[in-house]
């Protein structure tokens, strides 16, 4: 056989690897791309047991031609990530079929390194990185058993914990690296793709509908760590976008265009807090009603919406503060007139509706207290599965139907106060969220998505109202857990269910909190080490004064302090731990030089034992023997571990 050709168990060990390098990329990829990719891997692997099925070159031919077909089919102008991936994947797996040769493993290998990059691209999670390091021990496995000259049993465990010993002994100039690399500003792997994709979070309007997708979302919005105490649910309001447009159906931003410092009035205690926005395709962020402080080159809108340039599609981490109670004071004139338009879509059940009300009360804030009382007490239900509304899905909803969701009782509610003469707007964000307490912060997931109203009431200003919380307490009051069946039949109300109802729950419930824990810390100081991280652990070690060319070369110096050190230590290894077949031939010659042939540098063991053998003639059988096989282990093809046994016990039985 050519010692270059490759054997059955490597091309094994190098497609299975291959199929987990792509693996993860298959909920990113086009159904049809993943297919393909498995099977030309499958074809891999039944071609190593049947010859016949491996794919000459013409066949071979036709499907790399069949593949690319594919690949401009789904993506004609090859733009965007999943397009250059899906690429790469193809392009692995048709190399891995003609692999046959070292020199093709080599490619492959390489190749398979390139592509395990990629998925960095994508996203950095904790777990991820796990599972690249154990493919990069694989393949540097891989690499070493390729670059013998001849294959030795056992070879994988042997191949894999030197090159696990290779990876860990590159773990310390990892980290120096890491620390003190000059940080640029923004994302490492924001290389000006649009990596949007797969990203939720909420929109600038509403339809209805929109915001019941959130809530099927298990998906982490952002986390929040607190400077006190975490408020009470009921407090909990994450401000989003303030809606003002409405056509009946759909509910929109508008245009607010005022100037001027936006203000309130608060006797309240502040609360500060750090915010952890996971990413998502919005500019805009997320405080605690009324957001006082503003992070670093963020702005507030005058209906308090905190918005932020180069925040997309990246996690941000960014500190605010807020006042839980609060006086907006005046209105202004614009505001008044958004804030009182209707559609063309009210009807005279609505209206009839509101003059009652306002025929009963003497202000404002008691036809407040009268309409929240309407969705009380008459048969509203909160439910994610709405029956279908067409024509005037509000008149429909508040006289036919009577179930919904947060979208439903916001917009609703806001139309009737607008109808009653009382300014009022959607306000759309989150609300709740669920303590840690293993780090002692909050969890805002995407099923936490929520819309509340806001009306102006003389004497407080805006003030937040939220009719779901008259329908549905338990959404607002405590921390819950909701099941949603996706099959359920449209109208059932949703069942509200205690996080701790069992054991199974409340065990599933720590496990993720736990994880949740471990990644909320790898990305706070592993992929959120900014510049200012790096300052403090210089200032704290007493180097706060470097600037970026003394922190390079403190880099480049503190490394090339350590290779010496670890080369010391593979160097100690190799003492402590010698090739057995050589230790004993070493053993034999001590054996010999103590009755005076000693060994000298220029004699190989061949001609070594030539010159014992004419001084000892009576050695010849022992000494041809010890030699023979030590050549043969040494430099011969085979390494045969029951032939090792046997030289040592030669050796160990010797006796000049």
């Amino acid at each position: 056989m050519n010692p270059n050709e490759l054997g059955r168990r490597p091309l094994l060990a190098l497609s299975l690897i291959t199929l987990l390098l792509v693996a993860p990329h298959f909920v990113r990829l086009d159904l049809r791309i993943s297919l393909a990719f498995i099977a030309v891997i499958l074809l891999r692997l039944a071609s190593l047991y049947l010859p016949r099925l491996h794919p000459g070159r013409w066949l071979l031919l036709g499907i790399t031609l069949a593949g690319a077909a594919l690949i401009f089919t789904l993506y004609p102008l090859l733009i965007g990530l999943p397009a250059k991936v899906a690429l790469l994947a193809l392009m692995l797996g048709l190399k891995l079929m003609e692999c046959r040769r070292r020199r093709d493993l080599y490619v492959v290998v390489f190749l398979g390194y390139f592509t395990l990059s990629t998925h960095f691209l994508f996203e950095q999670g904790m777990l991820l990185v796990a599972y690249a390091f154990v493919l990069v021990i694989g393949l540097s496995g891989l690499l070493i058993e390729a670059s013998r000259a001849t294959s030795r049993p056992g070879w994988p465990l042997h191949s894999l914990r030197l090159a696990a010993g290779l990876t860990a002994q590159s773990l310390p100039i990892m980290l120096v690296l890491f620390f003190l690399f000059p940080r640029i500003e923004g994302p490492l792997w924001n290389l000006g793709v649009d990596n949007s994709t797969g990203k939720t979070g909420l929109s600038d309007s509403i339809t209805l509908g929109s915001i019941s997708q959130l809530i099927r979302s298990r998906a982490v919005a952002f986390r929040v760590d607190f400077d006190q105490a975490i408020p009470p649910p009921r407090l909990r309001y994450w401000r989003g976008p303030v809606l003002w447009h409405t056509d009946g159906r759909r509910w929109s931003r508008g245009r607010l265009v005022e100037t001027g410092p936006v203000t309130f009035r608060s006797d309240a205690d502040p609360v500060g807090y750090q915010v952890t926005l996971e990413p998502s395709p919005n500019d805009w962020l997320y405080a605690l009603d009324l957001p006082e402080t503003l992070p670093a080159g963020a702005t507030l809108s005058a209906d308090y919406q905190i918005s932020a340039k180069n925040v997309r599609n990246r996690r941000y981490r960014y500190a605010a503060s807020s006042r839980l109670d609060y006086h907006t004071g005046a209105l202004s004139e614009r505001q008044r007139r958004l804030g009182l338009q209707l559609p063309d879509t009210v009807t005279s059940r609505m209206r009839a509706l509101v003059a009652g009300w306002r025929a009963g009360t003497d202000s404002d804030r008691q036809l407040v207290s009268r309409a929240l009382q309407f969705f009380r007490s008459e048969p509203f239900y909160y439910t994610l599965n709405p029956p279908l509304l067409e024509t005037n899905p509000v008149d429909q909803f508040l006289f036919d139907s009577r179930r919904g969701f947060c979208e439903h009782y916001a917009t609703s509610f806001t139309l009737l106060m607008r109808l009653a003469g009382i300014p009022a707007r959607v306000v759309t964000g989150y609300q709740g969220g669920q303590r840690n307490p293993l780090g002692n912060y909050l969890i805002v997931r995407q099923s936490d998505a929520h819309a509340w109203s806001e009306v102006w009431l003389a004497g407080s200003g805006w003030t937040r109202i939220d009719p779901t919380a008259a329908v549905a307490p338990e959404r607002i009051e405590r921390s819950f857990e909701f099941d949603l069946d996706e099959n359920a039949d449209p109208g059932v109300p949703v069942i509200f269910a205690s996080a701790d109802s069992d054991l199974l729950r409340s065990v599933m419930k720590q496990l993720r909190l736990g994880l949740d824990a471990a990644n909320a810390s790898w990305h706070r100081w592993i992929l959120g080490y900014s510049r200012q991280q790096q300052q403090s652990l210089l200032q704290l070690l007493g180097f706060g004064s470097l600037s970026e060319f003394k922190l390079a070369l403190a880099m480049v110096l503190t490394t090339a302090a350590l290779l010496p050190l670890l080369l010391l230590l593979l160097r100690r290894r190799e003492r402590i731990r010698p090739d057995p077949v050589q230790g004993d031939y070493v053993k034999f010659c001590r054996r010999l030089a103590r009755r005076g042939l000693v060994r000298q540098p220029h004699e190989g063991p061949r001609d070594f034992a030539r010159r014992v053998i004419r001084q000892r003639p009576d050695l010849q059988r022992q000494v041809s023997a010890i030699v023979n096989l030590y050549i043969a282990l040494r430099y011969g093809p085979s390494d045969d571990p029951q032939q090792r046994r046997r030289l040592h016990r030669l050796v160990r039985g010797f006796r000049a």
